[in-house]
């Protein structure tokens, strides 16, 4: 398979997937995230063959426990069609935004990742912070957290 296609898209396009992967047996408006349409909020997908078939986005918020940085970014509505998950598309679109916030002056992503989703995020440098804890209605989480570095 060939390496997805990376692109900016709106809030509205990566609902679908959200809902779909994320959030299957909640209404649709629950994949209305507070800040999808702030200035700095920036949506990715992931498309093959002029298909889109992973979303992800990256909101200018700092982690709960921190003061009130503008350097920290949270990844939020990662998505991937579930018959292409483990195909590279995730990995491709986590750099991406990793790549953004660098470039926006960020320090550190971070994200309530899936329980189920660890290993992924493992194997692109985050790591765990405190206790799993229970989203309702979605399932058991960890806190992860990526300091950023400019290879510069």
């Amino acid at each position: 398979m060939s390496a997805p296609e990376i692109r900016r898209i709106s809030a509205v396009e990566t609902r679908g997937l959200r809902h779909t992967v994320l959030r299957p047996n909640q209404s649709p408006n629950m994949v209305v995230y507070p800040g999808d349409e702030d200035v700095d909020t920036v949506h990715l997908g992931a498309y093959t063959s002029g298909r889109l078939v992973g979303v992800a986005s990256l909101y200018r918020e700092p982690p709960p426990d921190s003061l009130r940085t503008t350097t920290a970014w949270r990844l939020r509505g990662m998505a991937v069609d579930k018959t292409l998950q483990g195909s590279g598309f995730g990995a491709a679109l986590l750099r991406a935004c990793l790549e953004h916030a660098l470039q926006q002056g960020g320090t550190q992503v971070w994200c309530n990742a899936r329980a189920t989703a660890m290993g992924f995020y493992r194997s692109l440098g985050f790591s765990q912070k405190g206790d799993p804890f229970e989203l309702p209605g979605i399932g058991l989480h960890h806190f992860m957290w990526r300091t950023l570095e400019s290879s510069r």
